[in-house]
């Protein structure tokens, strides 16, 4: 599995429609509530926040890949913010390529688990919509796995 690229999945939400809040401190909390969830759903995917690290032993020649959460900074979080809207993405035959920058490790293999966390997760502000993007290295969890966090932080 090293190999091959990280999972990604997106999830799109349209914002409320404009009217006595400001729409700055709604996303501040969304932003501040996500952060608290993602931290408490490590908890029970303490992995996703470690590296991918190798052993290399000589006798017998031998190469171990694991995942070290000691010597890690973390999963990674970002806020990003783009002058599109929800239609623009949604309205297309095809989903746009603008769509890939949505998602942090867009093209990564999970060998770069090695330099690269293992789960990031990046939140583009739209217009008038939020797109959550979620990629999460392969080699560590697979589809299901993938699932059961993306509920665990609902």
């Amino acid at each position: 599995m090293l190999s091959v690229h990280y999972i990604q999945r997106g999830l799109l939400f349209a914002k409320p429609p404009p009217g006595d809040y400001c729409e700055q401190k709604i996303i501040n909390k969304v932003l501040g509530r996500l952060k608290k969830s993602i931290s408490i759903a490590l908890l029970h995917f303490y992995p996703l926040a470690g590296r991918l690290a190798t052993k290399i032993e000589q006798n017998p020649k031998s190469h171990l890949v694991f995942v070290d959460c000691n010597n890690s900074p973390g999963a990674k979080f970002i806020h990003a913010a783009v002058d599109m809207s929800v239609s623009d993405i949604v309205s297309p035959t095809y989903v746009p390529l603008v769509v890939q920058s949505f998602f942090d490790h867009d093209r990564a293999i999970n060998y770069d688990g090695h330099t690269k966390p293992l789960l990031s997760i990046q939140v583009t502000e739209l217009v008038d919509g939020v797109f959550i993007g979620c990629s999460m290295n392969h080699a560590v969890a697979d589809g299901t796995t993938f699932c059961h966090f993306i509920n665990t932080l609902g």
